[in-house]
């Protein structure tokens, strides 16, 4: 699998309810590009100060399939539509599965 993975720095005075927006409009992806295999959002639980105010793990079945998501028409419209109308910083990651690093330790079943 290929990844990517974002955060998002929104400006403080974005409203719950678009914050929904952006969660939901990058949830709906999957179902609208070939390639994209699933999508998580997160919001910051807000215990820091300076944190991002949400991260995305988009899963692609490989790169090719990502480089074809960055201009897809859906994924424009989620940019400008909900994100950046609202962004005031961003940081994103991309990677293969088998690039990934890790501890040895297993996560709980």
């Amino acid at each position: 699998m290929f990844n990517h993975v974002g955060h998002l720095t929104l400006v403080p005075e974005t409203t719950d309810a678009q914050i929904e927006g952006i969660a939901d409009a990058l949830l709906a992806l999957p179902d609208r590009i070939d390639g994209l295999v699933s999508a998580e959002v997160v919001r910051d639980a807000g215990l820091s100060d300076g944190n991002a105010t949400l991260r995305f793990h988009l899963r692609f079945e490989a790169q090719p399939a990502w480089e074809a998501y960055r201009t897809h028409p859906a994924h424009v419209a989620v940019i400008a539509d909900h994100i950046a109308p609202v962004v005031s910083a961003k940081a994103f990651v991309q990677y293969d599965d088998n690039t990934v690093r890790t501890s040895g330790v297993e996560a709980a079943a």
